[in-house]
């Protein structure tokens, strides 16, 4: 096992000169707003926030920024953009229900920089019902986005999108497990310098699936009532993300697809399911606790990582790895999850975000990479409540974990001012990881020999695949095959 405790982080510091806007200022604004100064001198003279609601005000007052109660929409958004960002500015969204793409084309052609922790729409898409699923699903506004990213070339100013924990620090996490595995295996040390050469090292090392693998301990003092939705970050996000249909990357070594399964287009190597994320349950693993049940919820990540791992041969896939999100956020949100598909995916009338009243727990976030010749090796996060609460009193682990994320982004793109639109996969993996360490808790890595055949096999053996225990219907911890 390997740990990279937090004493050991360094704060990395970069010059810069422009104006700070911030979209957007919930749980992840009020968050990273404190801790923006430690890495950009004097900033927060220079620091504007526009916000849909009144309820980062206080923070950003006592931090010293502007703060602004604006409601971005389709209609007035350049309007209002367009009075308080210039060029050489840095524009960092963590709004819900403000258009990423939008965004982006309006920061590109003013000559501003941008960043944001997750590409969201404008309102009633991710959660509309009266939509087609495969228009609900993340895989289209990222075709959007690549589509964008081919307009502007590699020289426009830079926009960093998905770049908070997962999607953004995960990707990282990756290549770091990628490293940790041909040391461990071969005793090479040799690092990949371009995509070709990371999806070549996946390919060598046989990865065969991997997992984004987040379990969520956090535990309030207050318990959850009925009626009442409950998270650990945005709540709205959360409510987007799990009434959208479940996606994920199908690699190379399936067998077989669930049944109902829809591909996005033909030899995408992506697929969505008829069905919710928040209904739709995997089996995953991490260091603390072992292996768990979590929701297969649709993530960026999930497809970019499939993609950059891919190796292709005359338009068809030699070699991808099977990439998927396991989450099982805290109790009291899965419960709120459970309560909201019981109402017909009607949003409980009281909502709480823990913060303040969170009394113990911490957010394990990590990737599994599994299939190798040593079975499987996680890497990533365990950050507890105490560890972040040292950085920022009121927040969750969850929100210094995407804070720790944005603030990699910012670093990398200060420093990378004119390379265009671009993923997690596109930046520096070793700077990203350091700039985020402050905030991450202990960084670890350990391998395991839990598969998800483990105290199975006497349950519905005619469906598993016991000769190749990471195939997707093992995986899968219910019925989603139509079996």
């Amino acid at each position: 096992m390997t740990n990279t405790p937090p004493s050991t982080a360094t704060i990395i510091t970069t010059p810069f000169d422009g104006r700070v806007i911030m979209i957007g200022c919930g749980s992840i604004g009020q968050a990273l707003l404190p801790v923006l100064g430690r890495h950009l001198e004097n900033i927060y003279p220079r620091t504007t926030v526009l916000s849909a609601d009144e309820s980062g005000r206080s923070v950003a007052q006592r931090c010293g920024a502007q703060f602004i109660h604006c409601n971005l929409t389709p209609g007035n958004y350049r309007k209002l953009l367009a009075k308080y960002v210039a060029p050489g500015d840095l524009m960092i969204n963590v709004s819900v229900g403000v258009a990423s793409l939008d965004l982006i084309r309006f920061c590109a052609e003013t000559g501003a920089l941008y960043v944001d922790t997750s590409i969201e729409p404008w309102p009633d898409i991710f959660d509309n019902p009266m939509l087609e699923l495969d228009a609900r699903t993340n895989y289209v506004i990222r075709q959007e986005a690549l589509a964008l990213a081919q307009e502007f070339g590699p020289e426009a100013p830079t926009a960093v999108m998905d770049h908070g924990a997962n999607p953004g620090m995960v990707s990282h996490f990756v290549k770091r497990a990628l490293l940790d595995l041909r040391r461990d295996i071969s005793g090479d040390t040799a690092v990949p310098q371009t995509r070709g050469e990371w999806a070549a090292l996946a390919q060598e090392l046989g990865i065969c699936t991997i997992q984004i693998s987040e379990r969520d301990t956090q535990a309030s003092q207050r318990p959850k009532r009925q009626g009442e939705f409950i998270n650990t970050w945005s709540i709205d996000g959360f409510i987007d993300e799990l009434m959208q249909p479940a996606e994920l990357s199908v690699g190379t070594f399936e067998k077989r697809l669930p049944r109902g399964a829809r591909e996005h287009q033909p030899g995408s190597g992506t697929i969505y399911l008829q069905r919710p994320g928040a209904s739709t349950f995997a089996l995953s693993w991490v260091p603390s606790i072992g292996g768990f049940q979590g929701m297969l919820v649709t993530h960026d990540e999930v497809l970019a990582l499939a993609d950059y791992l891919s190796v292709r041969a005359d338009d068809k896939f030699t070699y991808r790895p099977t990439v998927m999100f396991v989450y099982h956020p805290c109790d009291d949100a899965m419960l709120s999850a459970l309560e909201l598909e019981g109402r017909g995916w009607k949003r409980q009338s009281v909502f709480r975000l823990l913060g303040p009243t969170i009394a113990e727990g911490m957010d394990e976030l990590g990737v599994l990479l599994a299939g190798h010749e040593r079975n499987a090796y996680w890497y990533g996060s365990q950050l507890c409540i105490e560890t972040a609460r040292a950085q920022v009193p009121y927040a969750s682990a969850t929100t210094m974990q995407v804070v720790a994320g944005a603030i990699a982004a910012i670093i990398w793109a200060l420093q990378n001012p004119r390379r265009g639109l671009v993923e997690p996969e596109d930046l520096d993996f070793a700077l990203c990881l350091t700039a985020a360490a402050p905030y991450l808790g202990p960084l670890v890595g350990e391998y395991t020999h839990w598969t998800p055949l483990d105290g199975r096999g006497k349950f519905f053996p005619e469906k598993l695949d016991v000769q190749n225990p990471w195939q997707l219907q093992n995986i899968r911890s219910r019925q989603w095959y139509g079996e």
